[in-house]
């Protein structure tokens, strides 16, 4: 686009007078003042990393298919599709003067942090830090799931609002929603601390917690999370966790019946696929699911 600078001077307030008179006699300042106008919102105030956290993990404002799963029969209704656009950027908003925030939710995004080190994240997350104090500490919050190849350096933290992740330099995921929280090292060293826990994790190891309960595992080092390569994973996990993924991953709203949440499952579903997935988590476990309605 071509003024960008200029229109990025402008929603940050730092155009001079010569360069505001410049701006408005062009086109896209006329295009862009009547979007802006339709939108009858206003600059939002600065904010911090905590606040903005916490409204990312209450918005609740997704319309979704349902899909029932249950010991009923199977059906599977054809419904048309729902596309779940979501806006959020750089018209509406603006991070403060010291603060960066990636949000995501559509789809995988890798990002560049300023040291180098990579972080991507999963569909439905959100990474924030602090740039201006990034030279001083290298720390991330968290929500959702991300996997992380940190450059060698001073400590590298993780923080969620399960526990924190340190590290000096390796690849590692951190997954967080809700009452789940896991972390598994693919490389070099990874130190976990949570209310119960402090302990340390080498390539290979795995740690998670859900619902209050601990369990420590095994994975192939030297690889990295499956959902980097389009698919969800699980490892002895509880059925509602895994039907909480499969919601994030189609934005689908899954109501169960008679089914026992808390009994374990072991593997995958395709994340672009729903039926596909759908069988993946109901067959093996002798569930059926039909759809209930269109939304």
């Amino acid at each position: 686009m071509k003024n960008e600078e200029l229109i990025r001077k402008w929603l940050a307030g730092q155009l001079t007078e010569a360069e505001e008179k410049l701006l408005r006699d062009t086109d896209e300042f006329a295009q862009l003042l009547k979007l802006w106008n339709g939108l009858s919102v206003a600059m939002p105030p600065d904010y911090s990393v905590e606040e903005e956290l916490k409204r990312f993990h209450s918005a609740d404002n997704k319309q979704a298919k349902v899909i029932k799963v249950s010991w009923q029969p199977r059906w599977v209704g054809i419904a048309a599709s729902v596309i779940l656009i979501s806006v959020i950027g750089f018209l509406l908003l603006r991070p403060s003067s010291d603060t960066q925030t990636i949000m995501l939710s559509e789809g995988l995004k890798a990002h560049y942090l300023p040291d180098s080190s990579l972080v991507t994240l999963n569909k439905g997350s959100e990474l924030a830090y602090e740039t201006e104090k990034w030279a001083a500490s290298r720390k991330v919050m968290l929500q959702g799931e991300g996997f992380f190849q940190v450059k060698k350096g001073s400590t590298f933290e993780v923080a969620t609002s399960n526990g924190t992740v340190s590290v000096l330099g390796t690849s590692f995921n951190v997954k967080q929603r809700g009452d789940y929280y896991e972390v598994i090292c693919y490389e070099g060293k990874v130190g976990v601390e949570t209310s119960t826990q402090n302990l340390t994790l080498i390539a290979g190891d795995g740690y998670r917690e859900v619902a209050g309960h601990e369990e420590r595992f095994q994975v192939a080092s030297g690889s990295e999370s499956e959902w980097l390569n389009g698919r969800s994973s699980f490892l002895r996990t509880p059925y509602y966790a895994v039907l909480e993924e499969l919601e994030n991953q189609y934005e689908v709203v899954i109501e169960t019946k008679g089914i026992d949440l808390n009994d374990t499952f072991t593997g995958s579903f395709p994340n672009d696929d729903l039926h596909v997935a759908l069988d993946a988590v109901t067959v093996p476990s002798g569930y059926l699911y039909r759809q209930k309605d269109e939304k």
